[in-house]
């Protein structure tokens, strides 16, 4: 198993091109958030944002739009019970997120299924939170899906996908369940020393903290990903680079602070990502 320590960080973060513009830096299709889960859609994209992706939109209900226009007004909203408006977007964005806050509904099935047969090879799928239980509650076919693929499930969300106990999560068996659910598959095994699972390779994360136990941190996590990935493209050392940033800046948090706030963690980005390129 290979361990994911700081020197990731450099091997993925790279300096901008001095002509640049918002085009070059990922259109992240974020889908989430309900009305009782709004947070997770703000959590999430404004993860996004401060990870540097170029553009951000948001589809959620429209009763959120308020609330995500005030504290992220760098990204942008559609409504997802809008077929067209929202078809149009997962066509054009390089990393659809689905899943956080969304909730289980045959209107998360029915956007699952958008976002599958309306997907090419050239984008990148991340399935979390409501998205990965409605993957595994309504049996819905992954295996045949031309874009790149990320799971992040938490170990619960894991145990219902693979149908492996939270003991029985040994890395043999993780394996061997993410070859038979879905071979092409990035998968993030969220627990304490998080694991990517890809093409045969194991890899664990050497950062993290109990102070990271709290609401909104998965959903932070996905946000990043997706802007590392809307950025410098979909690999498994992309993602690699996103769970070691996510989590070392909470160790940093943590040697403060009893908890570790996802919005406190979020306004560390940046700082974070430019101190690795100025070394």
């Amino acid at each position: 198993m290979r361990k994911i320590d700081k020197s990731i960080l450099a091997k993925v973060i790279k300096p901008r091109d001095p002509i640049s513009y918002k085009g070059n830096y990922g259109r992240i299709l974020i889908i989430a958030g309900s009305i009782h889960f709004g947070g997770a859609a703000i959590l999430s994209s404004s993860a996004a944002v401060y990870s540097g992706a170029g553009l951000v939109t948001v589809a959620t209900t429209p009763e959120k739009f308020a609330s995500l226009n005030t504290r992220i007004p760098e990204a942008m909203t559609i409504d997802y019970h809008d077929q067209k408006e929202t078809l149009n977007s997962i066509k054009q964005s390089n990393v659809i997120v689905i899943g956080p806050g969304l909730g289980i509904s045959e209107l998360t099935q029915s956007l699952i299924k958008s976002v599958i047969e309306n997907t090419t090879k050239n984008q990148t799928i991340i399935f979390d939170a409501s998205a990965l239980t409605e993957v595994s509650e309504e049996n819905i076919d992954i295996t045949s899906i031309s874009a790149n693929v990320i799971l992040t499930p938490h170990q619960g969300e894991w145990q219902r996908l693979s149908e492996l106990e939270i003991p029985d999560q040994t890395t043999d068996n993780n394996l061997e369940a993410i070859n038979k659910l879905a071979p092409s598959s990035l998968l993030i095994v969220k627990k304490h020393l998080s694991e990517i699972y890809y093409h045969d390779n194991v890899s664990q994360i050497k950062a993290g903290n109990a102070g990271m136990a709290t609401g909104g941190m998965g959903d932070t996590l996905t946000g990043v990903i997706a802007a590392f990935v809307g950025q410098f493209g979909f690999s498994e050392e992309t993602v690699a680079a996103a769970l070691f940033l996510h989590s070392y800046i909470s160790d940093s948090i943590y040697e403060k602070s009893f908890v570790v706030l996802p919005e406190k963690l979020i306004s560390e980005i940046p700082l974070a990502m430019k101190s690795i390129i100025i070394k």
